[in-house]
């Protein structure tokens, strides 16, 4: 799916294919609103709650890694010696 495609999608529709096909990366808070991290093939979406999980506040969409930097501390990176 592209960046594209899914921003046509309703909020209903978005939400629906993250939870079933999206990577979660991560969760935080900041002021009054929660915010979720996910990937999706090529792209990161965050999803912005004013009330956790019920009331959407708003869905940005990038394919910068940008995106990341505030996520950056929750994200265990393992690495394999050979």
């Amino acid at each position: 799916m592209k960046m594209s495609e899914f921003e046509s999608l309703s909020h209903h529709e978005q939400l629906a294919i993250l939870y079933q096909d999206g990577v979660y990366i991560g969760k935080r808070r900041t002021g009054e609103l929660t915010r979720l991290l996910f990937q999706l093939e090529a792209f990161y979406i965050e999803i912005s709650y004013r009330s956790y999980r019920k009331a959407i506040h708003k869905i940005c969409c990038s394919h910068s890694t940008v995106i990341l930097e505030p996520y950056l501390e929750q994200i265990e990176i393992e690495y394999l010696v050979t």
